[in-house]
């Protein structure tokens, strides 16, 4: 199979951190029985051939007919087996815990991104209705589903009872709390879809706060503030043997005004926001942050309560610190956290934010699949 197409087309999204930040995402090309998907840790912007996992489409699709265990840890561990056994010869990558997805379209190329615009709506109280209501006809949407299996399960119930109505098949399926997949037989196709997706609510959500050049426009006082704190982190996490990387912008200034406006970002939207930025972070004042015993104090809470460090530390009304085993992490971690602040953001245009459930922030923080991936990361 030639994967120039679809290297060209993962390479375009990749790039435009309007699509892609960190490993988010992934893609697929089809030929015959035979679907190539993005390896599980490859970075969109940069892959290449080597990058996909070819895999039997019928085997693949096989997984659906065979009987599973009902326990999720035993059922997502067999079926990651069949994912495995359904490689072409040859093949070592292991394929995206959303091949599944990506076999159940019947279009030759199919592209999943978490867009933080796309994320606004999906991410927000009124999500599942605005999305039926702007994309009507055109899309599936779905409420949250544990990723794997039981997600992949529901997407073929529904594709299937589209089938049957003799209605033509969704290109586009909207997932909450996770992302969207778009589907074509040609890169021109996905392009467009997705060109009309973001102009639909870009026409409903306010623009980000512009960026004021945060750091020249800072008073000797407040560039005094920074320092002290930054030294204060440095003493309260030098034990953990973690770094950190100091982030001020805007869209995150607007939450950090007080506990109360941080509230929408006091637990993650995605799956992909606890892999990279941590389930919580941890809201400091100014005071607190700025005497390192007060800010040990707050850590050593933190990690009694979560069982951890926290990935993103947040100042009152300063900013963020990410914190993380080398600098990539830590900014990762910022990176992610302000792609959060951006989904919580445009997320008031429908409703307003609307994190994920305990529940379902538990069983990622577990999933052998996601501890995989972030294994994956922390390597780059």
């Amino acid at each position: 199979m030639d994967l120039d197409p679809i290297v060209r087309l993962s390479r375009r999204f990749g790039a435009d951190p309007d699509y892609v930040l960190a490993g988010g995402g992934n893609t697929s090309q089809k030929d015959g029985d035979t679907i190539a998907v993005k390896a599980s840790g490859v970075q969109l912007g940069t892959i290449d051939a080597a990058g996909f996992v070819h895999l039997s489409l019928s085997k693949l699709k096989a997984v659906f007919t065979i009987e599973l265990p009902s326990n999720s840890d035993e059922r997502e561990k067999v079926v990651l087996e069949h994912m495995l056994a359904a490689r072409l010869p040859g093949q070592t990558g292991r394929p995206s815990v959303e091949t599944l997805l990506h076999a159940l379209f019947p279009f030759r190329f199919v592209v999943h991104l978490h867009p933080a615009l796309i994320n606004g709506m999906l991410c927000a109280q009124k999500a599942l209705d605005a999305a039926q209501t702007l994309f009507e006809g055109e899309a599936a949407v779905l409420p949250y589903i544990t990723p794997g299996y039981t997600l992949a399960d529901a997407v073929r119930t529904i594709f299937e009872t589209r089938r049957q109505s003799g209605k033509s098949p969704y290109t586009i399926l909207f997932l909450q709390n996770h992302g969207v997949f778009v589907a074509a037989d040609s890169a021109e196709e996905i392009q467009a879809r997705y060109d009309s997706i973001f102009a639909t609510l870009r026409a409903k959500v306010r623009a980000l706060p512009q960026e004021p050049g945060v750091h020249d426009s800072l008073s000797s006082v407040e560039k005094a503030t920074i320092e002290k704190i930054r030294t204060a982190v440095e003493e309260a996490t030098s034990k953990f043997n973690v770094t950190f990387f100091f982030t001020l912008n805007s869209v995150v200034g607007h939450f950090l005004a007080s506990s109360g406006t941080f509230l929408p970002l006091a637990a993650p939207f995605t799956p992909d926001h606890i892999v990279y930025a941590g389930a919580w972070p941890l809201f400091v004042s100014q005071s607190q942050a700025q005497d390192p015993a007060s800010l040990q104090e707050q850590i050593d809470a933190y990690r009694a309560l979560h069982g951890e460090l926290p990935k993103i530390l947040a100042v009152q009304g300063v900013g963020i610190f990410g914190l993380g085993k080398d600098r990539a992490a830590a900014e990762r971690a910022c990176l992610l956290f302000t792609d959060a602040a951006k989904i919580a953001w445009y997320a008031g245009a429908f409703g307003g934010a609307h994190p994920m459930e305990s529940a379902d922030i538990e069983f990622i923080r577990n999933w052998e699949v996601e501890k995989y991936r972030a294994s994956i990361a922390s390597r780059r």
